[in-house]
């Protein structure tokens, strides 16, 4: 802590904690002069050294490498992740017409508009996922691009949180649309109501800051390419989303919008009839009676879809259809970004950057109130990042020791994020009926949801039930998930144990309910003409974006992810909209399991005259197992290369072996080789392990 702190106050917030990096944010001097989230933050010089690390680590073993950051929300991951992507390109240097400096930047200034919101704890704060991955060719320059999102939180758009703001480019959109585009669009009289919460800067500095935003936005997409039709459609459908939450949804009686005029505004901004928008809205059963004379529906049948659609509310109906707008939308945005840096070059290896949202509770922000579903999709992915962290770190490391045997006096640290993620996402045991209550928070909401006269109170006191017994049992499992005193409310014991969240469930049925009125998004007639490519095949998951390209990198990580979601369970639940944040969880994680990770662990250091919040930093370290990791790292043998590799690397040391052993037609015993050549250059054989397969390098070795 002392070394953490006193490097923060010296203006060097990153700190290496082995092969990974600690980050400090903010920063007390921040390296870039312009505010913060509006620009690429200068990489600290130890930035700059895991650029070149990972860069000359990827091109001498042509193997993929992952960046992945972690932690709370607020805590500067998306910034750290931007500025080693720039420092990336600039170190190895770029080839072909679509891959550039200026490019990337753009994409990042899009993706902020469309997938940030303003929050307390940032300006620009993401609610989306994703794997940006840089392919380099056998010359060692970035070539290509690849980005792939996962949209986790699709009811964003329509449903605001208190001291949140809808999606940034609404606002930036309202301050900066020229006179023509407003009337065109009807904007040019905003409606003092809107459901959704997307509402114009009052303030003057706000609307200056929201116009420049635009601006920015308007040069990056067509510094990526985007034709003046394809602005257009997207402008569009951002004005017919206004729209729908400007119409809202009748409380009482039918199901029909409450303002017939902005509803009339909606469909025309869409392209469409206004009653083609209102039977799309909240006539499901007339739209599959017209997709079943028409050919067959694409998705589940038309009676099953129905019946759900008859249970929902108008508001329900209208959420869904502005949900499922910005889906497709940020989708087809996504495809558009892919367009403008893909490449047909041949590739040696990549580079995955990962960006997710951090963990998010509301007492950090001195809240009341209990965690919302969008919150508890972020927090579960947080998990999965960390049990992928402890599994490499750990599990995986002392697993290939015992291979290689290898003896390393360490103890592996009890606590683990898998029990956290088990509690969330243990799916039904298949075995022994005495476990059948065992099952996760997801699986129970996924079963409750479609009993009849079941409720959000009766899968929380299932789930809760049983850990209570199992804390009678086993230690670890004791109070890891516990229902509150208050209605509809449980805690979950995050970060292993060291940050409780405690989540309301009021309303979550309604949420993970399949809405029919998001999958007839694609009827419309803009959204129809600009998502046409997209429609000839049924999509895996509506939220996963950048499943196309015609590269051989993009088609193996796309692979990755369609066997994720075509195996298994995955293809009997898909459509199942709890399951489906498992399933892409699972798709990110296997995407960037084969690659070789480097972690960045990103904690929040807020000061108060000058002072840390050292319990509150202690509580997000505890997390990272920052000191176990350091001493595996320096008691360990971390460094490693194969036996014939390390032979060829050192026999011209050796003239002796290497004569012996130059000739490449005749069969070698590669393990009697590198002990002769150890002996020869009489190297410690206390820092130098030649296992079953390997030759291993202890960093810090005693002598």
């Amino acid at each position: 802590m002392h070394t953490l702190t006193s490097r923060a106050k010296a203006n060097l917030p990153l700190t290496h904690a082995g092969p990974n990096l600690v980050n400090f944010w903010p920063p007390l001097q921040s390296h870039s002069k312009s505010r913060r989230g509006e620009s690429v933050w200068d990489a600290p010089p130890a930035l700059a050294a895991l650029v070149k690390r990972v860069y000359m680590s990827m091109v001498g073993t042509r193997r993929d490498h992952s960046v992945c950051a972690l932690g709370r929300s607020g805590t500067g991951k998306t910034t750290a992740c931007q500025t080693f992507t720039h420092a990336l390109i600039k170190q190895a240097g770029t080839a072909g017409e679509n891959m550039s400096v200026e490019r990337v930047q753009a994409m990042f200034t899009i993706l902020r508009s469309f997938g940030c919101v303003s929050s307390k704890h940032s300006d620009a704060s993401s609610r989306f996922a994703m794997v940006f991955s840089l392919d380099f060719n056998h010359a060692g320059q970035a070539a290509a691009g690849h980005l792939q999102t996962l949209m986790l939180d699709k009811w964003k758009v329509c449903q605001k949180i208190q001291g949140e703001s809808n999606f940034l480019v609404f606002s930036q959109m309202l301050a900066g649309l020229s006179a023509e585009t407003r009337i065109e669009l009807q904007l040019h009289q905003l409606s003092e109501f809107n459901s959704f919460g997307i509402v114009h800067p009052a303030k003057v500095e706000e609307k200056q800051r929201a116009s420049i935003a635009f601006t920015k936005l308007l040069s990056a997409m067509e510094t990526l390419g985007f034709s003046p039709g394809e602005q257009k459609a997207i402008w569009h459908v951002l004005a017919g989303i206004y729209h729908l939450g400007a119409a809202g949804a009748c409380k009482v009686g039918r199901r029909q919008f409450m303002n017939f005029d902005s509803a009339q505004r909606a469909s025309s901004v869409l392209g469409c009839e206004g009653d083609d928008l209102h039977t799309a809205v909240f006539k499901h059963h007339l739209q599959q009676l017209l997709q079943r004379a028409t050919g067959g529906s694409r998705e589940r049948s038309g009676a099953a879809e129905s019946e759900e659609g008859e249970m929902l509310t108008a508001a329900q109906c209208l959420n869904g259809m502005a949900a499922g707008l910005y889906e497709e939308l940020f989708t087809a945005i996504v495809s558009l970004i892919n367009r403008a840096l893909s490449s047909q070059q041949l590739m040696l290896a990549s580079v995955m950057v990962v960006d997710t949202p951090g963990l998010r509770n509301p007492r950090h922000s001195a809240e009341e109130r209990g965690a919302s579903w969008s919150e508890f999709c972020h927090n579960y992915l947080q998990e999965r990042l960390l049990e992928h962290y402890h599994s490499h770190t750990f599990t995986h490391t002392l697993e290939r020791y015992a291979q290689e045997k290898i003896h390393v006096e360490f103890e592996c640290p009890e606590t683990s994020p898998a029990e956290v993620v088990s509690a969330i996402d243990q799916p039904p045991p298949q075995v022994r009926a005495a476990d059948e209550d065992r099952r996760g928070l997801l699986w129970v909401l996924d079963e409750e949801m479609v009993t009849p006269a079941s409720c959000e109170n009766r899968a929380v006191e299932r789930v809760c039930q049983y850990y209570s017994n199992m804390g009678k049992k086993y230690t670890a499992s004791e109070n890891l998930m516990r229902q509150c005193e208050q209605l509809l409310q449980c805690e979950v014991k995050h970060l292993m144990g060291s940050d409780p969240v405690r989540y309301d469930l009021a309303g979550w049925f309604s949420l993970i309910q399949n809405n029919p009125s998001a999958l007839n998004t694609i009827c419309l007639g803009v959204v129809k003409a600009m998502f046409t490519p997209r429609i000839s095949l049924p999509p895996l998951c509506r939220a996963l974006g950048g499943l196309e390209g015609g590269s051989q990198r993009s088609l193996q990580r796309n692979g990755t992810i369609r066997k994720t979601f075509s195996g298994g369970m995955a293809a009997i639940r898909r459509h199942s909209q709890c399951i489906a944040v498992k399933l892409q969880a699972d798709a990110l994680i296997n995407l960037i399991r084969r690659a070789r990770p480097v972690f960045l662990q990103c904690v929040s250091a807020k000061t108060d005259n000058g002072s840390f919040d050292i319990p509150a930093l202690r509580v997000q370290l505890h997390s990272t197992q920052i000191l176990s990791a350091l001493q595996l790292y320096r008691i360990g043998y971390s460094e490693h290369m194969t036996l014939g590799d390390f032979r060829c690397h050192f026999q011209a040391l050796a003239p002796s072996v290497m004569k012996r052993y130059a000739s490449v037609f005749v069969s070698h015993d590669e393990r009697k080789a590198v002990e002769e050549l150890l002996v020869e250059l009489d190297v410690d054989k206390k820092s130098i392990l030649v296992g079953a397969s390997r030759v291993r390098t202890c960093l810090y070795s005693n002598s």
